[in-house]
């Protein structure tokens, strides 16, 4: 038997067990999203062995888990997963900066390549060390010995973990094999040598404008680049049901230093630092310029620093107010301010907190008591407010509602029916939309529009697609839709906390004023809105901004001016692009400063939708800075804003995979939406409930016919005009 055979049927097996639930966890906030499964398995030094989904450890992905499990092996007790995470005695090594050695003892045959991922001082504050096993020779189990260069072992994992393995490859997201390991012996080198000397350090942030005391990410990093645990003064952080006080900064996070762990405080802070020299960092969003300095701390003193944050721009001021369309913690209190001081920090004005909801559960719960107005929170002109992520069903999108008056999750045997959802919430006033960019390949197909969005945003319930995430603008889905003249805004949101801190990327709605939630949720709904994740943007089109309608005769003149910012702190500004139509129309070179403008006259010759975008120097495929505004319409001659050209073909392929949604299976393999817990839920519903989709498909289907008919019209009319 080959090892790739072995580790074939080994995880065929394991995908077999049932998940034993959450007994043992140290649950603070909440049920756990993540798979976390204690497995019943001691080793001397080692209190802890769980397998999971996600460590926090840079490098080891978040994956689709099958479930671990302790095994015999050969006789030896073993434990078999595809990410296991240890949680390593405090009393024997805690908060150190040294070398430490994982002796790694596991099964031949049943373990492919891992990696090891762990706690570490200084930069990112995560080490990661591949391992790849030798080829099998008949030796049932081997001994690998890993050095940790600078490990902390503070538990800044998941749940408390020092360390992990796992499985080096991937293919869409879940493992193809499984580690079965069956001892781990941790060795100290013993080089580290605890501080004798401290003194105090004591914080202060104000805004350099207004005088006020206000919130902010802080880093504070000795020589070495390690920075001290933070105290109890800093803001106790939610990561999934993780409670902590620091969290690394990744790298779509603009951050100065190449240091990445930081804490949070609300205004004011004190801890106990071993003497020394420290970098010292604060920051609070796009607008504001980031602090960089140097703090000396004295034996048995207080050093005392005020920081004074100085604005970039002041967007408020021009009445453009950010917002967060996706943020994920379990809020017990309404005004619970760890969650605003988190949001605040970041300068997020509106952070919408979702409860997230499965086919078989429901996570990140907000107060049961509290919704719609009730819900909301406001200190300082920033709020926190409820809204829910469900129907999520990956195959046909994850779906997303703001300003609602109360939850509604669909009940398992209905959990496709996306529309009940969305047509209750339009109703009650709220505000719909799709998360995760609105283009995907899902279900085995080529990339292409979110079925659910194929199949609710004729009908017009589709308010909004969240096109910029996770450090990725994409409009592919979002362009299609604005191609057939249905108007759909965007949104940005982070994911916190599978993606990114709270306005890592965020979206500014324009209230021509003070921030009024009831308005800048009105406001967001007619399209005044730009996203963003860093280069701020003015537009319009003959005194019409982002959003509105411009109703012309043919031939009339559009004086077009856009603007676009972008704060060197976060990024070099590189270029404007005017988009007509989906296609860029013009382009404008920042030339090295960080303000660009683009004017330009255009004759208004037929129907068409405008934006502007801009990017940043930073244009990774996956990581870029970026910005894109909701679209101004041009009406010429009462025809709608679309592309009169492809809106045909366009058409015929959104009604093409219509059609396919009644008859093609569910994804395969299931990846998301906590598989370890619906990946047979899901595949067997969709089974039963797909029938039960055909009136909404022909409803569908009969908006698109309308569509193509009204097009029809419009087309002969041109064809007429232009006969002889």
């Amino acid at each position: 038997m080959t090892i790739d055979t072995s580790i074939r049927k080994l995880a065929l097996a394991m995908s077999c067990v049932v998940v034993a639930g959450a007994a043992g966890l140290a649950h603070s906030h909440g049920n756990e999203a993540r798979y976390v499964d204690i497995l019943g398995w001691k080793k001397d030094r080692i209190t802890r062995v769980f397998a999971t989904n996600e460590t926090h450890f840079e490098g080891m992905k978040y994956r689709a888990s099958y479930p671990g499990q302790a095994k015999t092996l050969e006789g030896e007790g073993c434990v078999i997963g595809d990410l296991l995470a240890f949680d390593v005695d405090d009393k024997y090594v805690f908060d150190v900066d040294e070398t430490i050695e994982l002796a790694i003892t596991y099964a031949a045959e049943y373990t492919a390549p891992f990696v090891v991922g762990w706690d570490k001082s200084g930069g990112s504050g995560q080490g990661l060390v591949e391992v790849t096993p030798p080829a099998p020779d008949g030796t049932e189990f081997r001994t690998v010995k890993v050095k940790l260069d600078r490990a902390r072992f503070a538990g800044q994992g998941v749940q408390g973990a020092d360390f992990a393995i796992g499985i080096t490859k991937l293919s869409q997201g879940v493992a193809t094999g499984s580690v079965a390991i069956c001892d781990v012996k941790v060795e100290r080198s013993n080089t580290y040598k605890p501080p004798t000397d401290f003194g105090t350090f004591q914080l202060t942030v104000k805004d350099a404008n207004t005088g006020s005391l206000v919130p902010a990410r802080i880093g504070l990093y000795d020589a070495s680049g390690r920075a001290p645990l933070a105290s109890d003064k800093s803001l106790m952080l939610q990561r999934y049901a993780d409670d902590l006080r620091m969290l690394t900064v990744n790298e779509r996070s603009f951050w100065p230093s190449q240091n990445r762990a930081a804490f949070y405080v609300d205004s004011n802070y004190e801890g106990k630092v071993p003497v020394g020299t420290y970098e010292l960092v604060a920051s609070r969003g796009p607008e504001f310029k980031v602090y960089r300095g140097t703090v000396e701390i004295k034996k048995n003193q207080a050093s005392k620093v005020t920081i004074s944050l100085n604005r970039y721009l002041d967007m408020p001021k021009e009445g453009w107010w950010s917002g967060d369309s996706h943020i994920h913690v379990t809020r017990d209190d309404v005004g619970d301010q760890n969650i605003w001081g988190f949001v605040a920090a970041e300068d997020v004005h509106v952070g919408n907190l979702l409860e997230m909801g499965n086919i078989a559960n429901v996570y990140f719960k907000q107060p049961a008591s509290a919704w719609g107005k009730a819900s909301r929170f406001e200190r300082d002109g920033h709020f926190l407010v409820s809204g829910q992520e469900s129907p999520r069903a990956a195959f046909m999108g994850h779906t997303v509602h703001f300003n609602i008056p109360k939850p509604y999750h669909l009940k398992t045997d209905e959990y496709f029916q996306y529309g009940k959802v969305f047509e209750e919430f339009q109703k009650a006033g709220g505000i719909s939309g799709f998360a995760h960019l609105g283009w995907s390949a899902r279900g085995g197909s080529s990339a292409r529009v979110i079925r659910g969005i194929n199949l609710l945003a004729p009908l017009g319930l589709v308010d909004f697609i969240e096109v910029l995430q996770g450090g990725r603008i994409v409009t592919e889905g979002w362009y299609r839709l604005l191609d057939l003249g249905i108007r759909v805004n965007p949104a940005a949101g982070t994911d916190w906390p599978y993606t990114d801190f709270p306005g890592t990327v965020r979206f500014y709605v324009n209230v021509n004023g003070p921030l009024n939630l009831d308005a800048w949720f009105d406001s967001f709904a007619k399209g005044h809105v730009f996203v963003t994740n860093g280069p701020m943007l003015n537009f319009t089109i003959n005194g019409k901004g982002m959003g509105e309608e411009l109703r012309v005769k043919k031939g009339t003149k559009l004086d077009i001016a856009a603007l676009a910012r972008l704060n060197p702190d976060v990024d070099s500004l590189d270029r404007l692009e005017l988009v007509v139509v989906g296609d860029v129309a013009e382009t404008r070179s920042a030339g090295g400063k960080d303000r660009v403008e683009l004017k330009k006259q255009i004759v208004a010759d037929k129907s068409m939708w405008i934006a502007v975008r801009a990017y940043g120097g930073r244009q990774d495929a996956s990581n870029m800075t970026v910005a894109h505004t909701a679209p101004i319409y041009v009406v010429v001659d009462d025809e709608p804003a679309w592309d009169a050209k492809e809106l045909p073909s366009i058409v015929a392929e959104l009604r093409g995979q219509l059609q396919e949604l009644l008859t093609e299976p569910y994804e395969t393999p299931i990846t998301g939406n906590e598989p370890w817990e619906t990946r047979q839920l899901l595949p067997q519903q969709w089974l039963l409930q797909q029938p039960l989709l055909r009136p909404a498909v022909n409803k569908a289907d009969a908006a698109y016919q309308k569509l193509l008919d009204q097009w029809g019209t419009f087309n002969s009319k041109t064809a007429a005009a232009g006969s002889p």
